[in-house]
């Protein structure tokens, strides 16, 4: 285990896995969490899922290290930064989360809308079964809520997210197989708008979405196991 770490520094990440930031130590650090829910929970992943995450892990983190830079880069030139908390007039906000369980597929979905108070849109509390990876969970949420404010009138939507990675695939028009028609959506949609943007928020900040994803994701995962 030493010479695992004091090695690290000369280790690289070899295709197909797509990220210049060090896996191995998201690696550790997911086998030890893989180890604490067989003991505790009786849970088991499989190699190939604790990889998976590993990688998702690692590019989120290289994501929100590139996010940190470009704010501080900010913040020196500009002072504090502004921060979306409230809508300007005629804009609509929604905050979206999505909530995924990696052993069996399941992922709740959920979204709070705010703003333009004459346009009340309910809450989005959905879920999903068969869903491949947390990047797909995170955008269905996008996706459902693009459609929803498409379909409600909307013309100005700040969508706020957690997911760096989504956010700039969004804003690259980039696709990847697994999300091909989920993204195609996603581009599709936003034409309708006359103003459409994608926000990375800290997850700290969208708790609220998060809290209603995991209601949904509880509330599917309880109706799995009452079928099974």
């Amino acid at each position: 285990m030493e010479s695992l770490f004091a090695n690290g520094k000369k280790y690289t990440n070899l295709p197909p896995v797509g990220c210049d930031t060090p896996v191995w130590p998201w690696l550790l650090w997911n086998l030890w969490k893989a180890r604490n829910k067989l003991c505790f929970e009786n849970k088991t992943f499989t190699e190939w899922e604790v990889v998976n995450k590993s990688v998702i892990d690692a590019k989120e983190w290289a994501a929100a290290q590139l996010l940190a830079e470009e704010h501080n880069h900010a913040t020196n030139r500009q002072g504090s930064p502004p921060i979306i908390s409230q809508p300007s007039p005629g804009q609509v906000l929604c905050h979206v989360d999505a909530a995924w369980d990696l052993r069996i597929g399941n992922c709740g979905i959920g979204g709070l809308f705010s703003g333009l108070e004459d346009t009340r849109i309910q809450p989005l509390k959905v879920s999903r079964s068969f869903v491949s990876s947390a990047l797909m969970g995170e955008a269905l949420a996008v996706r459902l809520a693009v459609m929803t404010a498409s379909s409600s009138n909307v013309r100005s939507l700040i969508v706020l997210l957690d997911s760096q990675v989504l956010i700039n695939m969004i804003r690259a028009k980039e696709s990847r197989p697994e999300l091909f028609g989920i993204l195609f959506d996603i581009y599709h949609f936003s034409l309708s708008f006359e103003d459409i943007s994608f926000h990375f928020i800290p997850r700290l900040c969208n708790v609220a979405a998060d809290k209603v994803a995991k209601a949904a994701l509880a509330s599917v995962n309880s109706t799995s196991l009452v079928g099974g």
